[in-house]
């Protein structure tokens, strides 16, 4: 039992057990005490050996974020990654964002498209002509600049691959300037992926959001840091790569990602990648930022383009979709359903 179990432990008690002089008052959700000060003031008190330490770093962290609301239920929000690991710590399904796709609905055109982008990329995370390519299953969902819809494709997508009889899902949120993915999911406060490449003493699993979609866990981003290119470059972070990609042959692991025009994680985080799916707004994004883009990265022979939000009279009418989402895709260096330099055409993957 981790000291933060222990410390929320105490805390229920004392709350659910007051002293002979004291009547119990009644509780609600909102008065719920704050966890983490709780949790500190018992620390002298709780440690009793190094095996049940809770990195300083961490705590510190939450202490004074400035994300964390006041009037947030803390010991709902931060409970559940320390506590039992079967048990669902989000549901997807109840927050209800619009486009996202859901297991139970009926065959849709969305569902479709995704299940057209995921293939490939499946094919070549675990095609036999992969085999000692060890980081194939690690997939970046990028942009050459905000607002194309990466983190919406990047949410779909790890849904429509969970759909998969025989594959896992970890959607991480790797975005640790902008933590979009955990914002659309409310986990903001969570411990993330930046707590881990502070301190490498602290256990994954603890950070793990089961989710109540099966196979699909989210790794949340953590807390802000002000050296997050460094920490994504670090040893601790090609370590943590090694464990997600090797740890279990069936899972792909997603990574939200921030734009590759915008900060300089981005470049440094496709480096380790074993492969990059660019996010390209139709009709918007202007070809020289895709280019733009393309030079960042070291390759892209592993580069995939996923064209977004186009209109069914592109290329999709013919075919029986209605309007609305659409996808582009193919390896090399290419630039979806666009137009050249010269006014012509451009196919997916053209190179």
């Amino acid at each position: 039992m981790s000291i933060i179990e222990k410390a929320v432990g105490k805390i229920l008690e004392k709350r659910d057990k007051p002293s002979a002089s004291q009547s119990q008052p009644e509780t609600h959700e909102s008065d719920a005490p704050d966890t983490v000060s709780r949790a500190q003031q018992l620390l002298p008190e709780e440690q009793t050996s190094s095996e049940f330490e809770l990195p300083e770093t961490v705590l510190e962290g939450y202490q004074k974020s400035e994300s964390v609301s006041p009037s947030a239920p803390d010991i709902e929000r931060l409970q559940p990654p320390f506590s039992d690991h079967s048990k669902i710590a989000l549901n997807i399904r109840e927050i209800e964002l619009e486009g996202i796709l859901s297991p139970d609905q009926e065959r849709s055109r969305a569902a479709e498209e995704y299940r057209m982008i995921k293939r490939p990329l499946l094919m070549r995370a675990f095609g036999a002509d992969q085999e000692g390519q060890t980081h194939r299953n690690l997939v970046m969902i990028t942009s050459s600049v905000e607002g194309e819809g990466k983190t919406f494709t990047s949410l779909n997508l790890a849904i429509s691959i969970a759909m998969e009889m025989d594959r896992t899902v970890l959607l991480v949120d790797s975005d640790l300037a902008k933590p979009a993915l955990s914002r659309l999911l409310k986990v903001n406060n969570m411990p993330g992926l930046t707590d881990r490449l502070i301190d490498e003493n602290v256990d994954l699993k603890d950070l793990l959001l089961k989710t109540d979609i099966p196979k699909l866990t989210i790794l949340p981003a953590g807390r802000r840091h002000r050296r997050s290119t460094e920490l994504l470059a670090s040893g601790t972070m090609r370590r943590l790569l090694d464990e997600l990609a090797l740890r279990y042959s069936d899972r792909v692991v997603l990574f939200d990602s921030p734009p590759i025009l915008a900060t300089s994680e981005a470049s440094v985080l496709a480096q380790q990648m074993g492969q990059i799916a660019l996010v390209v707004e139709s009709a918007v994004t202007p070809q020289f930022l895709i280019r733009d883009a393309l030079k960042q990265l070291e390759t892209t022979d592993n580069v995939s383009l996923i064209l977004n939000k186009c209109k069914p009279d592109l290329f999709l009418g013919k075919y029986g979709y209605g309007s609305g989402y659409g996808y582009g895709y193919g390896y090399g260096y290419g630039y979806g359903y666009g137009y050249d330099d010269a006014g012509k055409g451009a196919g997916a993957g053209k190179k």
